[in-house]
């Protein structure tokens, strides 16, 4: 009956699980909880191979048990010395579990393509961009007024990702999207804009004003420690280009060109900085 109840929690938990690394919290949990095991080892998969291809759902190895599982992402749980290996009904079930959450992200990841927000840190993505700064720059033109962006990139991240795999740095991700919005206004738009880099939107702002709210963003993340209910600690600093409509450009592939120069600036230079693009507009 406890081998019951701990597989219908499983199943409860994945059908809730909005992401890869809720999925694995939630296979680490169970096989905690099941095989009471000297330790668990999750190690990512990372040659580029589904975990199927990697051989059977389940490895023996003595008292040891190695779950491959694509979530989506390929992972394989080392469960060492385990009590009471599982049942072929058991195995069945947690395949056919992991099976229907990867299906679940497989949609969930294909609707949102169609709509404006990034999957993985909730802001607004790349498409909603554009869309914004068509409005922000009709916006200025007809009002005679500014608005300015931050285009920001986190240092040395790789560095996150190759130390504790690409699950941890998905989870850093989305605390530092969270970290940049309480630094802004409600009228401020975060987006993410690809990787590690992100774009802020500052409506109605001038120049000094935006690099004083990039200093403002830069020096949060600076203080801020990261993952901490992982207890890992990161800790990151981010780079922080800034350009202004009109000042700087007066279409939108202008004004993210400047921003995007002003952030080569920082990271050719020092890195952790602000800096304001220097660039006129084109004709």
């Amino acid at each position: 009956m406890e081998k019951e109840k701990l597989l219908t929690s499983l199943t409860l938990e994945l059908s809730s699980a909005k992401e890869t690394l809720a999925a694995v919290e939630a296979f680490t949990r169970f096989f905690q909880n099941r095989f009471q095991p000297k330790s668990i080892k999750v190690e990512e998969i990372t040659d580029g191979k589904k975990a199927s291809e990697k051989g059977s759902f389940l490895e023996r190895k003595g008292a040891n048990l190695d779950f491959h599982l694509s979530l989506p992402l390929p992972v394989n749980f080392h469960v060492l010395e385990a009590k009471d290996p599982p049942s072929e009904y058991e195995l069945q079930v947690m395949e056919n579990a992991a099976r229907y959450f990867r299906e679940k992200m497989e949609t969930i990841t294909e609707l949102r393509g169609l709509t404006h927000t990034d999957d993985l840190t909730g802001l607004f993505n790349q498409r909603y961009l554009e869309l914004i700064l068509d409005r922000e720059i009709s916006l200025a033109k007809r009002n005679d007024s500014q608005f300015s962006i931050l285009f920001l990139d986190l240092d040395h991240f790789k560095n996150v990702n190759d130390t504790h795999g690409h699950l941890i740095g998905s989870r850093l991700l989305f605390e530092v999207g969270q970290e940049i919005k309480r630094a802004l206004r409600d009228s401020d738009i975060t987006f993410r804009y690809g990787g590690d880099e992100f774009v802020i939107i500052l409506a109605q702002t001038g120049l000094d004003d935006a690099v004083f709210v990039a200093e403002r963003i830069r020096v949060q993340i600076e203080k801020k420690r990261f993952l901490v209910k992982e207890n890992l600690e990161i800790r990151l600093t981010a780079s922080i280009g800034v350009a202004t409509v009109p000042l700087h450009a007066v279409t939108k592939q202008q004004i993210l060109k400047a921003a995007d120069e002003a952030l080569y600036g920082v990271k050719k230079a020092v890195r952790n900085k602000v800096i304001a693009a220097t660039s006129k507009p084109e004709e």
